[in-house]
């Protein structure tokens, strides 16, 4: 089984952070993991996207063209990537942010209130966080207490302080998903 994401927003979001807690789970899972950033020289307000594969054999290259995941953070990062997404594939959403009016019949599409969750916690900036959390909620790709644990082990030293609020808005998002198993929205 080998799911290929692709995260996609603007610098500033945590995309890139999201991406590498994503990698760093399944590699506490004892997955095989590839995690592949790019962003624009502008990085803040940018474009920012990534691309992680999660798999439980050998993976052969860490380019996704078409991913069976795509999570995006705002409207435009939904244009870019949205048609990539295969037949069948899940999409997930801020719905705090993009407006979905052309759904795909062929996949999934979630819609998750992310920075409306945070913003709540007030840290509007830790909507990632809620993302995350959704995507264990409805997919299981992952465990939620291998994400808890990888929140410890990648937040760097100057932020430690922030690691309880993301832990718990990873938690908020995945109650809002955990038994749902990707209705729509």
């Amino acid at each position: 089984m080998e799911n290929r994401i692709i995260i996609a927003g603007s610098g500033g979001q945590g995309i890139l952070f999201l991406g590498k807690l994503i990698a760093y789970s399944g590699m506490l899972e004892g997955k095989e993991v590839t995690w592949f950033p790019s962003y624009g020289a502008e990085i803040r307000g940018g474009t920012a996207n990534c691309t992680v594969i999660i798999s439980e054999e050998m993976i052969g290259s860490p380019v996704i063209r078409n991913p069976n995941i795509l999570i995006t953070m705002n409207e435009a990062s939904y244009n870019r990537f949205s048609e990539r997404l295969l037949p069948c594939g899940v999409l997930i959403y801020d719905s705090s942010l993009i407006n979905v009016r052309d759904k795909r019949s062929d996949i999934k599409t979630i819609g998750v209130p992310a920075t409306e969750v945070s913003a709540s916690l007030k840290n509007t900036k830790s909507a990632n966080m809620v993302m995350i959390g959704a995507l264990v909620g409805l997919t299981h790709v992952l465990n939620i207490d291998s994400v808890i644990h990888a929140v410890d082990e990648i937040t760097p030293a100057r932020r430690k302080e922030s690691a309880d609020v993301n832990k718990d808005l990873i938690k908020k998002g995945y109650r809002l998903f955990e038994d749902k198993k990707g209705k729509d929205n």
